[in-house]
């Protein structure tokens, strides 16, 4: 007697074996994918609720809201310091009476004109010629004379100036001798305080005379020849003679001055 076969038994060996297989995988998958979302789900939920910090934090953080006019603080009752005083200026007293006395300063400046500033003193000295000394006084010592072929004495002091150059009176004094020397031309002496002042080799004929009286820098003469000392460059020839002695004359000059 032959057995009927189940239909069920026969499609699970053949085709349906693996379709059955294919289904239980599907559902399989399903399932872990249902279980990987619920799983993501949670964790984003997580990461939702718990505190956020860092960067993140400082992003999620909402704007600070800033006033829109400026904040002026006014600060009431600061001491503001003082400036030092300024010393008063010093009350001007009424000018003095005319009763009063004068001082010097005024006597002085009233006696010279209205504000004009008072002459400047004469001056007690002056060059009698500006050239250089040419030949120097030598005292004691002998000097050779080109002129006159000999060794002398210089007694004076020879200054270099032109032939017609007006020559000086170096200190005021008293005239008190005009002559003509053959040696020395004309000569004219001035007696100023306790010296004599000679000038030699000035031009013929002399422009002053004995007892003048004359003022420093006023003209004794001019200059001219000197027959004893022709030999050197035109010049002036002036002597200091204090108590018959011969002084240096630059020397005299350089103190005078």
């Amino acid at each position: 007697m032959n057995k009927r076969s189940n239909p069920v038994a026969a499609f699970l060996r053949g085709k349906g074996f693996y379709l059955v297989m294919t289904v239980c995988i599907l559902t399989a998958a399903g399932c872990s994918f249902a279980a990987i979302r619920n799983m993501m789900d949670e964790l984003e939920q997580n990461a939702s609720s718990a505190p956020q910090t860092g960067e993140d934090q400082w992003i999620t953080q909402p704007p600070l809201e800033l006033p829109d006019t400026p904040v002026e603080q006014k600060t009431e009752n600061v001491p503001v310091p003082t400036p030092a005083a300024t010393p008063a200026a010093p009350e001007q007293t009424s000018p003095p009476s005319s009763s009063s006395q004068p001082t010097p300063e005024s006597a002085s400046s009233a006696s010279s004109g209205s504000g004009e500033p008072a002459a400047a003193p004469a001056p007690s000295f002056a060059r009698p010629v500006p050239g250089q000394t040419l030949q120097a006084f030598s005292g004691d010592e002998l000097i050779y004379s080109e002129t006159l072929g000999d060794w002398r004495t210089h007694n004076g002091a020879d200054l270099a100036a032109n032939l017609g150059d007006t020559v000086q009176c170096a200190a005021a004094g008293e005239v008190v001798a005009v002559q003509e020397d053959a040696r020395w031309g004309g000569v004219v002496e001035v007696k100023c305080g306790d010296v004599t002042v000679r000038y030699a080799g000035l031009a013929l004929p002399l422009t002053v005379s004995e007892g003048q009286q004359l003022a420093v820098g006023q003209a004794v003469g001019q200059v001219g020849e000197i027959p004893c000392e022709s030999a050197q460059a035109s010049h002036l020839h002036l002597e200091v003679l204090q108590e018959d002695s011969y002084l240096d004359p630059i020397a005299w000059m350089e103190q005078a001055g």
